[in-house]
């Protein structure tokens, strides 16, 4: 993934998106998780599944996935990545 960002609204209204990129020859699935924490508590989640083809790119998004009290808070996507069926 490259071009990625999480960023908050000044009334706590969190967003991400980025750009996945499939450099193999394989039809690829990415499996986006993307949590907001603030202190010990989980403020929002979002799960993205998208199938990439091979060599090809695909922009994704989770508009407005989570609420924090005044848009602080810790946004942190993980990524995994596995070959298509």
């Amino acid at each position: 993934m490259r071009q990625h960002v999480c960023t908050a609204t000044a009334d706590g209204s969190w967003s991400f998106k980025g750009t996945l990129v499939n450099n193999s020859d394989k039809n690829r699935v990415f499996t986006v998780a993307i949590a907001v924490t603030a202190g010990p508590m989980v403020a929002g989640h979002a799960l993205i599944t998208q199938v990439v083809p091979a060599g090809q790119s695909a922009d994704i998004a989770a508009p407005n996935f989570a609420k924090t009290k005044d848009g602080g808070g810790t946004c942190t996507p993980v990524v995994s990545v596995e070959d298509a069926p």
